[in-house]
């Protein structure tokens, strides 16, 4: 049996420390109170996940839309005089690493590892490309150790649509593969509706959904 873990509050969860410390960075470069900031950020990544069930908003996208959205919101123009959405990146993405997201340490006692031979990260990227996270990964979960990972940024095609879990059906190859995040909609529909069985990761329960049944019932 294969495992596709999704990642964003499933695996891991963002660290507080880098919202803080990638606010202060914005706000100390651009000029701009907190709650704007803050008000963007959400705004746009909510966007990102709307866009994504059809289609698939790059991170230079997410970006570019950050910036608009914040000189918007201010009525200050040339923004990107100050700083550009490559240098912002690249400046977000070090924040990252400095304060890299915290593993999810009770899903293990969720999951029977022993019970899968191999396992794949699947997730979209929104702000942070999928080479850092596998860096990240890489350099810090020892529980597994993932076979392949597949990212929105790098396939170009996000949950919950087909493309992206037949990219993850590919890799996998005849083996039986169950899909763990906390979406219904990206990770659970996506999953059932591509023909991969789904867990729904949800107030630290995994809820089991039948690709045959599409009913739920809980794991264990």
């Amino acid at each position: 049996m294969h495992l596709s873990l999704d990642f964003w509050r499933t695996l891991c969860f963002s660290n507080p420390e880098y919202s803080e410390r990638r606010l202060d960075f914005l706000q100390s470069t651009l000029g701009v109170s907190r709650e704007i900031l803050h008000e963007s950020l959400v705004e746009i990544g909510r966007f990102a996940d709307y866009r994504n069930s059809s289609g698939h908003m790059t991170i230079e996208g997410m970006y570019l839309m950050l910036f608009a959205s914040i000189e918007n919101k201010t009525q200050k123009k040339g923004l990107m005089s100050r700083l550009s959405p490559a240098q912002a990146r690249s400046e977000i993405d070090a924040l990252f690493l400095q304060y890299p997201p915290i593993i999810n340490e009770p899903l293990f006692e969720l999951i029977a590892i022993d019970e899968y031979g191999s396992f794949n990260l699947s997730s979209n990227t929104g702000y942070i490309k999928g080479e850092l996270i596998q860096a990240f990964l890489e350099s810090s979960l020892d529980k597994i150790e993932f076979n392949f990972f597949v990212f929105s940024d790098e396939i170009g095609a996000s949950k919950p649509q087909v493309d992206f879990f037949r990219a993850v059906r590919k890799r996998v190859g005849s083996r039986d593969v169950v899909h763990v995040g906390d979406d219904l909609y990206a990770d659970v529909y996506g999953a059932v509706s591509s023909g991969i069985p789904a867990l729904h990761y949800k107030n630290e329960q995994l809820i089991q959904y039948s690709v045959d049944e599409q009913t739920s019932n809980f794991y264990s």
